[in-house]
């Protein structure tokens, strides 16, 4: 119960830090550029990239952990 209460602090706290403020959020392609449509598209496929990225990594980190929890419960069998 600990351990994941620490966890959700944790990551509660790195969101926070990444969001708090612009210049963090913007990619060296985006910033102090001027806004229009091609900015808005680049930021989007930026949003999706590192969407698509943290989705693929927390599915293997899921497997992983369903593949040692498996393997726990085998070895106490």
């Amino acid at each position: 119960m600990i351990a994941r209460h620490r966890r959700i602090v944790s990551i509660a706290v790195a969101l926070a830090c990444s969001a708090g403020c612009a210049t963090a959020l913007a990619c060296p392609i985006c910033f102090q550029f001027d806004q229009g449509p091609v900015t808005a598209g680049v930021r989007a496929a930026i949003v999706v990239l590192i969407s698509v990225t943290v989705a693929v990594l927390v599915a293997f980190g899921r497997f992983a952990w369903r593949l040692a929890r498996a393997d726990r419960a085998a070895s106490d069998a």
